[in-house]
């Protein structure tokens, strides 16, 4: 996996040091927060929190008009897991353990991540894409009862590789910042586990995998901001094209110089 980072972080910066090709390689920053839940544990709801944080390049392979196809490669520090309050009060002790029985869970799992995206953007102002990617378990605590467990990123319970499916959309809010939520899903699973009832009786064995949305602010380095200018603000002879706020703020500031000159006349 320290291979798999080291690459993309490599692309990433020569992307980010690449001033003449400024506009085929746009650097990406994000920082998130994830909301999670393990399918296949016993448990439901979206409960478990996490972080999601990284850096990025994105680059155009096809364009039409206000419409563009861009390819995204991502590499991310991904906080995943379950949890679970207590659940039973009536204080039964685990013949087995000798705990007491809470119904509490708590597995909070770090992972090293690559997305691999493409993006259907419009307008320079909505994205949306779909994707896959590869992550590998760096680290993970799990406690049951409210009391830790053995189980570590190495001893073998879960699986160290994990492939995701991915679904993102994002909006651009105020010049190089966006923001955008992603759905993520494991393509296998992370782990196989028994599970018995209170009376010892088993449940199954179940297929675990993890389910995650994340909400993402993203900003974007090295954007040109006149590419973002709508059509009909486009100017004759060598001026740029202005977006409408950039539009309105140069005629305060031409009305601005006026009153100013005006002033001085009078004085």
């Amino acid at each position: 996996m320290k291979k798999y980072i080291l690459i993309g972080l490599f692309i990433i910066f020569a992307a980010l040091t690449n001033t003449s090709k400024a506009q085929v390689f746009l650097g990406e920053a994000f920082v998130g927060y994830n909301i999670c839940q393990v399918d296949g544990d016993q448990i439901m709801g979206y409960f478990k929190p996490g972080i999601n944080a990284g850096v990025g390049v994105i680059t155009p392979i096809w364009r039409i008009n206000n419409f563009s196809l861009e390819l995204s490669l991502e590499v991310l520090y991904n906080q995943k897991g379950a949890k679970q309050g207590r659940k039973y009060w009536d204080h039964k002790i685990d013949s087995l353990t000798g705990h007491e029985i809470t119904g509490e869970y708590n597995l909070s799992m770090s992972y090293g991540e690559v997305p691999f995206m493409i993006y259907f953007t419009d307008k320079k102002l909505i994205s949306a894409g779909v994707g896959v990617s590869y992550a590998r378990l760096m680290s993970l605590s799990e406690y049951e009862h409210g009391v830790k467990t053995g189980v570590t990123a190495t001893s073998g319970e879960y699986n160290q590789n994990e492939f995701n499916i991915l679904a993102d959309i994002k909006l651009r809010i105020y010049k190089r910042w966006k923001v955008g939520v992603r759905y993520s899903y494991s393509l296998n699973p992370i782990r196989e586990r028994e599970y018995f009832n209170i009376a010892g009786q088993s449940l199954g064995v179940f297929k675990q995998y993890n389910n995650m949305w994340t909400f993402r602010l993203t900003y974007v380095f090295n954007e040109k901001l006149e590419d973002l200018q709508r059509e009909e603000y486009r100017y004759t002879g060598d001026n740029p094209k202005y977006h409408d706020k950039a539009v309105e703020r140069q005629l305060k500031k031409l009305k601005r110089k006026q009153e100013r000159e005006a002033r001085k006349n009078q004085q």
